[in-house]
């Protein structure tokens, strides 16, 4: 089974719908995914930047964000590298009012044994449940 990962364009081209020819043509590649008997799959960063282009770029609420990139998770045919981390970030970054990539870091952080976060950045990482916030 070959593997491919998906660029940040192909899904915020399904999320803003703004080229008809073009969200075809990304839906087919990922209904079709398994019949080609490839694996389609999101990187973090991937998730990272349709965050932040849906947020400073098309000025979307943080409610209408997370509910985007929530379905972008719950797509059948497309995998999500450290989906959980994302889910966990997603919630705090609606919810606590979390910077998603701070989010993002401390959940990671913690899923990976780091209890510590060392920065001059503390409020959003002090929201974060089970990490430790200190200064250099």
């Amino acid at each position: 089974m070959s593997k491919a990962f998906l660029d940040t364009n192909i899904i915020l081209r399904l999320l803003i719908k703004d080229d008809e020819v073009k969200i075809k043509s990304c839906l087919e590649l990922i209904k079709n995914a398994n019949e080609r008997e490839s694996s389609l799959h999101l990187l973090p960063v991937t998730i990272l930047e349709i965050v932040w282009v849906l947020e400073k770029v098309y000025k979307y609420s943080r409610q209408n964000t997370v509910e985007l990139v929530g379905a972008i998770l719950n797509t059948p045919g497309i995998k999500t590298e450290n989906e959980e981390v994302f889910r966990k970030a997603l919630s705090a970054y609606e919810t606590k009012n979390i910077k998603f990539a701070d989010a993002v870091m401390g959940y990671w952080g913690l899923e990976r044994g780091f209890t510590t976060v060392y920065t001059y950045d503390e409020k959003d990482f002090k929201k974060i449940e089970g990490l430790e916030v200190k200064k250099p």
